[in-house]
């Protein structure tokens, strides 16, 4: 079953396509050793007109699989039409995608992904750093680091 987005994930959602980046950044990288950095991709330049589409597709999104971990809000999402599609067998999240983007932020005691795949978001993901807090809800956007 499938339900739109609250006003609270469409804000964060719409803020981290704003504003976020790719992870790491130049200067993360810079730390990395050899290793690291043959593992990372490297930092990917966001065009306007990218984020233009990735907005644009998040008003198509429904959330489709909630996290059920209990401490966070997390949600998969998948544009409408490719959830009443009986050809689909992705319900949305962190499936299979031609093309995919992770932009990140952090609000305290979390890390805040946002995975763009194939132009629309897929998954909107609030992870705490503390395994035993737990958030029911994301954080307001100006809270928001970017």
């Amino acid at each position: 079953m499938h339900r739109p987005l609250t006003p609270r994930e469409h804000e964060v959602a719409l803020a981290m396509i704003r504003h976020a980046h790719t992870s790491p950044d130049e200067q993360e990288r810079a730390t990395f050793t050899e290793e690291q950095r043959d593992s990372w991709d490297p930092p990917f330049p966001i065009s306007p007109q990218q984020r233009i589409a990735w907005e644009a597709n998040l008003d198509e999104v429904v959330v489709t699989n909630p996290c059920d971990c209990g401490s966070c809000p997390s949600i998969g999402m998948r544009p409408l039409a490719r959830v009443d599609d009986e050809s689909s067998d992705d319900a949305g999240g962190l499936g299979d995608f031609e093309s995919r983007f992770i932009l990140d932020a952090g609000v305290d005691g979390c890390m805040l992904l946002l995975f763009i795949g194939d132009d629309s978001p897929s998954y909107l993901e609030l992870a705490p750093s503390d395994e035993h807090k737990v958030f029911s809800e994301f954080p307001p956007p100006e809270r928001i680091r970017f």
